[in-house]
């Protein structure tokens, strides 16, 4: 009996039919989305891997047009994101067979929620990796600056966080000067983290010339925060040698650059809110010290001065003291002496002189010696006054009522000097360093 031969086509139409006949669907798939393009038509690549990330099962999968136009803006109302290449989804879709083309799912819906628990689910499995590898409080437990006013900005040049920012600094009501330095980075889409962690190693080769980092975006879409839930930012966060503050703007969500930054702020405003009013608490604790150190230098001198009064009323009482108790025993033996033959009598006399002319040398010695102790500490107080310091040469040059340092300062700035003798006001034509 002649065995039967079938061509190509009929084989493979036999395995289309079969496969609409048997497997008509839709079935609820979950899968990876390995490659997608819009031509018109969206066009997919799925994949599946198993635990050590190698690809198991692959296939195209098309939504077409009319029914593409729907689904996208569900699931983007929903989830805040755009379909994306490595992003897992939950898809409705029937197989089909192309005897030219081949096996391909034909995609008529996509469920949101399960996108969401997936990336909830990443972001959890990254938190959980940084804190096994006991980094996740690093950045937290760096100290920051008393007066952070050094900044290394990470964001879009165009980004209107960052104008936000740079304004709130430059425009503080209390004048308080900020130098800070933008290191351009793409803040959404794919080349995101990449673009992230190479402004964060470019700010660490210069980590010398500032005193914090501040991460920071205009607000967004969740899908913006995928770079910052991605494990090689986080880290290289988190064990970053100066304090980093986040300001990415999202206030419904927390990112995990959030979590493991040094401090978390919900907008670029309010970033450089709480840079400007650190800044101001310094400033004042300055201040504060300053006022409690002139009060105890004078409070000081009042003590020393009160004690000097009260010495000086002791020492006299004292001389009169041992006056009185001399002349009483003159008293109570002027009998004896009038008895007593003039050589006694004179010899009492001289002896008593004797007596008195050394009490009172005594007395003095001791006064002068004490006076010249109180002299010499109330020159050592009045040493450390301001005034004692202009008249040694010494000057306070002010900006505003404030000091001010060398690098506050630019051409045309009017400062004023209080030197001994008054104040001096000055305009500033050349700055050296």
């Amino acid at each position: 009996m002649e065995e039967e031969v079938f061509s190509l086509s009929e084989v493979l139409n036999a395995v289309s039919r079969t496969i609409q006949r048997s497997l008509a669907g839709p079935y609820w798939i979950c899968a990876e989305i390995a490659e997608i393009s819009y031509r018109g038509h969206c066009y997919l690549t799925l994949a599946e891997t198993d635990a050590s990330g190698r690809i198991i099962a692959k296939c195209r999968a098309t939504i077409w047009k009319n029914v593409f136009d729907t689904l996208s803006i569900k699931f983007f109302q929903q989830t805040g994101l755009q379909l994306a290449s490595g992003m897992r989804v939950q898809v409705l879709a029937s197989p089909s067979f192309h005897s030219e083309f081949g096996f391909s799912l034909n995609i008529v819906g996509i469920e949101p929620r399960y996108t969401l628990g997936e990336i909830a689910l990443r972001r959890q499995e990254t938190i959980n990796r940084l804190a096994q590898e006991g980094i996740i409080e690093n950045n937290k437990r760096l100290r920051l600056s008393l007066v952070p006013q050094k900044i290394a900005v990470i964001s879009s040049v165009s980004a209107a966080g960052y104008q936000d920012f740079v304004n709130q600094l430059t425009n503080n009501p209390l004048g308080y000067k900020f130098y800070t330095a933008l290191y351009p980075a793409l803040m959404q889409g794919e080349k995101s983290p990449q673009s992230v962690i190479e402004a964060l190693l470019q700010i660490k080769e210069d980590a010398a010339n500032f005193d914090v980092v501040v991460i920071i975006r205009g607000g967004g879409s969740e899908m913006d925060l995928k770079a910052f839930d991605d494990y090689a930012v986080a880290r290289e966060v988190a064990l970053f040698p100066l304090p980093v503050l986040a300001g990415i703007g999202h206030t419904k969500d927390t990112s995990v650059v959030d979590i493991v930054a040094h401090l978390e702020l919900k907008t670029p405003t309010a970033v450089a809110d709480f840079l400007i009013h650190t800044v101001d608490a310094a400033w004042k604790n300055v201040e504060d010290c300053s006022q409690r150190l002139f009060a105890y230098a004078a409070d000081t001198l009042s003590n020393e001065k009160q004690r000097l009064t009260q010495v000086t009323e002791f020492l006299s009482a004292k001389a009169k003291s041992a006056t009185d108790i001399e002349k009483q025993k003159i008293d109570s033996n002027a009998l004896r002496l009038q008895i007593s033959a003039k050589r006694m009598a004179d010899d009492v006399i001289r002896d008593l002189s004797s007596k008195q002319y050394n009490i009172s040398r005594a007395v003095k010695f001791t006064i002068s010696q004490k006076l010249s102790e109180f002299d010499l500490l109330e020159q050592k107080i009045k040493s450390i006054s301001p005034e004692e310091a202009f008249k040694r040469g010494y000057s306070l040059t002010l900006k505003d009522g404030k000091p001010i340092s060398i690098s506050t300062l630019k051409n045309g700035d009017r400062i004023e000097t209080v030197c001994s003798g008054g104040r001096i006001t000055s305009i500033v034509d050349e700055i050296y360093h």
